[in-house]
């Protein structure tokens, strides 16, 4: 039944909430398998270090960007990484990267994490011979909630068939989370439940939190990346390492990396990130490649397309074909300034990707889109694609 059946019928339809920390659906978070974590600090606070360094610096030098860890950050570093593998034999730790607001982790799940060591949580101190203070706390809210049922029971037993009902949906939330609970157990949502238990005995500690309610260090929930193949790791390897110069970058150039929300662009409204004086530089040409197109003139074109950017002037381009990827490329790797035209929109903390990033701190790069940001993985359109290359010509006649 699709949505509209189920408009029709009067039955109440749930819009999709989006998420970037949803799990992967096809992917078993029991078994082995190679992640990229990340974990935010609530409210983004940078409770774990400050950035450091020259950003001018080459990496390896002394004065390279980097985060100096704060007591916190130096806890969780020292004492709560390593408790994951202690604790998870089955879970190896193979990169860290702790920022001022969030950590990135590369774990690599080695083996089932069902039939192997499970504790319920690294934060626990059951190996100490006490529970931890989020588990206290939860038990004597249990407690007081058995008690409060156990004094009103005789009402309860007086109420009616309203009340019963009401009794019958809190017994089905209670499976439903028992059947929540189950599923979770031996996966890696278990594994960083526990050493974010642990990261918020640290926070409490440190800040003298010691009465509840307390809130966790992190905000809900986590964002994982699964590795599909082994160019991946060297990819998120270079990523956790080049990320105090990336925030460095970014925090020099704040203007660059904003996305810019309704700024009409030929005629359209339009999202953009980059350097939006590109568009004012009046020696502009569209890349754009159409099948009538000769090899002759695919050559020619590609001559004048290349010498634009080498005089300074700018190619504009949605990067559709092949014969225009390549062009973009061979732009890119020259320095020569681009705008590129996509088909999706941007989140709101979105900043570009590998040299991209590069290029949009240095001025070079200006992104845009029509339409707004969209999660699905979705295949361009022939119209859109018409749409995004006669929005390139216009751009560059000025129009």
């Amino acid at each position: 039944m699709d949505r509209d059946e189920v408009i029709a019928r009067g039955l109440r339809v749930h819009e999709t909430q989006h998420s970037m920390k949803r799990r992967s659906l096809w992917h078993d978070y029991h078994g082995r398998g190679t992640y990229m974590l990340t974990l935010v600090v609530e409210g983004r606070m940078p409770l774990l270090g400050k950035l450091w360094g020259r950003v001018d610096a080459r990496p390896g030098d002394g004065d390279a960007p980097k985060v100096m860890l704060s007591e916190l950050g130096i806890a969780i570093a020292k004492e709560e990484i390593p408790k994951i593998h202690k604790y998870y034999p089955q879970v190896e730790v193979w990169r860290v990267c702790i920022m001022p607001d969030h950590i990135h982790l590369i774990v690599r799940v080695k083996e089932d994490l069902r039939g192997g060591q499970a504790m319920e949580s690294l934060g626990t101190e059951a190996r100490g011979g006490q529970a931890s203070a989020l588990t206290k706390e939860a038990n004597l809210a249990q407690t007081k909630g058995a008690n409060q049922a156990q004094t009103e029971g005789a009402n309860l037993a007086l109420a009616g068939g309203a009340n019963q009902a009401q009794i019958g949906e809190n017994e089905a939330g209670s499976i439903g989370m028992t059947a929540k609970r189950e599923k979770e157990m031996g996966s890696l949502g278990m594994v960083i439940k526990g050493f974010k238990m642990g990261c918020n005995k640290a926070y409490w500690r440190i800040y003298g939190m010691n009465t509840a309610p307390r809130k966790g260090l992190f905000e809900l929930g986590y964002n994982d990346k699964v590795l599909l193949h082994e160019r991946q790791l060297e990819g998120w390897k270079k990523y956790l390492d080049d990320n105090p110069r990336r925030l460095m970058v970014k925090r020099l150039n704040p203007g660059l990396f904003t996305v810019m929300q309704n700024k009409e662009v030929a005629g359209r409204k339009c999202q953009m990130v980059g350097n939006c004086f590109l568009l004012d530089i009046p020696d502009k040409v569209a890349v754009v490649v159409h099948r009538r197109y000769s090899e002759g003139d695919l050559a020619r074109l590609r001559r004048e397309w290349l010498a634009c950017g080498e005089r300074g002037g700018v190619l504009v381009s949605a990067a559709i074909s092949t014969k225009e990827k390549e062009v973009l490329r061979e732009a890119m790797n020259r320095g020569y300034r681009i705008v590129l035209l996509r088909e999706n929109g941007f989140p709101r903390l979105y900043k570009p990707c590998g040299e991209s990033f590069y290029a949009c701190s240095e001025g070079l790069l200006l992104q845009i889109s029509p339409w707004e940001y969209h999660m699905e993985k979705k295949t361009i359109t022939r119209e859109q694609c018409l749409e995004l290359n006669v929005m390139a010509e216009r751009i560059a006649e000025g129009r």
